[in-house]
């Protein structure tokens, strides 16, 4: 029998060499290369032959629910089972709080490698879960957490975090590459063969993405990040993959004493309900997957003492910005060259829908006229680069959110505004073909 030769292995793409390198040439990291033995590879599956598509049988696709509207929102509708989830966040963000709030209604076996079975009960009765519902294990070593899930088989799978775990078959120490792509494997293939769901709690590194390689993204079924700003008290669960649904859907959450609350009012989170009437703000509806959200445009005109003016923005596109200062310059009877235009978008909402552009737009006339567009009115229009207002999608749906909110009267493109032909009450739209046309009727 011919001897085995030893193989190196890239711990971070896993392209394999036949000799070591200090540096990969596949992913250009470098000192990732390890010696692994050639008979260490993993075993193949079982040869499974062909056949037609139509003669595969359908597994069921129906999906649990968490109890958190807002969690089963960002996965499409639910947790799909047999499914692995990968939730990633900054330190201290609230990942574990909210894994623990979903344990109790799955009913799941809840892995912690960094607390204590007491410090998880503390945390369990102040967010007021039904304890007698989660099982919780310090068991780190993948394998035995596998056993232990085949042996109570629980509703679903909770790692507190993978970079906790380790394969007691591999060289390394835990949280190192090897040891997070290797145990973040088996647990899918356990998943797989199970139908039990896996939620595998992540830690990110200083660039903002998941500790460990990349390739542990392309392991999961769905990745979620959860964000927000320590100095306020707002969490945001974004989805950045999902494969059983929409990846533009976006969850609000409240950090409380009590843990984290679902946010029903979310437009309270962009507006300023306690805001004095001031000159350069304006508000419209964007999009974040599925629901309309409520977002307030700030600018700020003054004079430039440069040649150049300079033009500024935050949570929204600097290049939109300067087209749409062209646009006022041009079409908008507005002298924009002499002065330098700072835009912000209110609760660090970032805009990548054009139904905003009519706001940046009144925004910047309101704040260069130093007048102020009247309490109650909303814009949703896209502007053009020959000054006209295009329509958007879903109109229907932002119109019926300023209603909600008790806005009085809506500036939309003339296209959009024949289309509803007065189908909404309590409120007022108006069509407009320009925007020239909106500044003459707001100022």
């Amino acid at each position: 029998m011919a001897k085995k030769n030893d193989l190196y292995v890239c711990l971070s793409c896993g392209a394999e060499y036949s000799k070591w390198n200090g540096r990969c040439s596949s992913c250009g990291q470098w000192n990732t290369i390890i010696e692994r033995k050639e008979e260490e590879h993993p075993k193949k599956r079982k040869n499974f032959g062909a056949c037609s598509l139509d003669q595969v049988v359908r597994e069921s696709s129906g999906r649990i629910l968490t109890g958190n509207k807002e969690f089963d929102l960002v996965c499409g509708g639910g947790v799909v089972p047999g499914s692995v989830i990968l939730l990633g966040g900054e330190p201290g963000i609230g990942k574990s709080t909210l894994a623990l709030g979903i344990s109790a209604t799955l009913g799941a076996l809840y892995i912690s490698g960094e607390e204590s079975p007491s410090q998880i009960r503390d945390r369990a009765e102040r967010i007021s879960i039904n304890l007698s519902k989660v099982t919780i294990s310090i068991d780190n070593e993948v394998g035995e957490i596998i056993s232990l899930a085949e042996k109570i088989k629980p509703g679903a799978l909770i790692v507190d975090s993978i970079q906790t775990i380790c394969n007691a078959e591999l060289p390394g120490i835990m949280g190192s590459v090897s040891q997070v792509r290797e145990s973040a494997a088996r647990l899918t293939d356990f998943a797989k063969k199970s139908n039990i769901p896996v939620l595998l709690i992540g830690h990110i590194t200083k660039d903002g993405a998941i500790a460990g390689p990349k390739l542990l993204e392309h392991i999961v079924d769905t990745v979620l990040y959860f964000e927000g700003d320590f100095s306020r008290e707002y969490r945001v669960l974004r989805a950045f993959k999902n494969r059983y649904g929409s990846v533009n859907e976006l969850g609000l959450f409240k950090m409380t004493s009590k843990g984290l609350e679902e946010v029903k009012d979310k437009n309270r989170i962009f507006l300023n309900s306690f805001r004095s009437p001031a000159p350069g703000n304006a508000i419209s509806a964007a999009f974040e997957g599925t629901r309309p959200i409520l977002f307030e445009v700030q600018a700020l005109v003054t004079f430039s003492n440069f040649s150049n003016p300079r033009r500024l923005s935050d949570g929204f596109d600097i290049n939109r910005l300067i087209i749409i200062c062209a646009v006022l310059e041009k079409h908008g009877g507005l002298k924009l060259s002499n002065f330098d235009v700072f835009l912000n978008v209110s609760g660090g909402f970032n805009i990548n829908d054009t139904a905003g552009d009519l706001a940046v737009a009144m925004a910047i006339a309101s704040s260069l006229k130093e007048k102020v567009i009247p309490d109650g009115t909303g814009f949703i229009a896209e502007v053009s680069l020959s000054g006209e207002l295009r329509p958007v999608s879903q109109v229907e749906k932002r119109i019926q959110e300023f209603r909600i909110s008790g806005f009085k009267r809506v500036f939309l493109s003339e296209h959009d505004a024949a289309f509803i032909k007065g189908g909404e009450k309590n409120i007022e739209i108006i069509g407009a073909t320009t925007i020239f046309n909106v500044i003459e009727m707001v100022f």
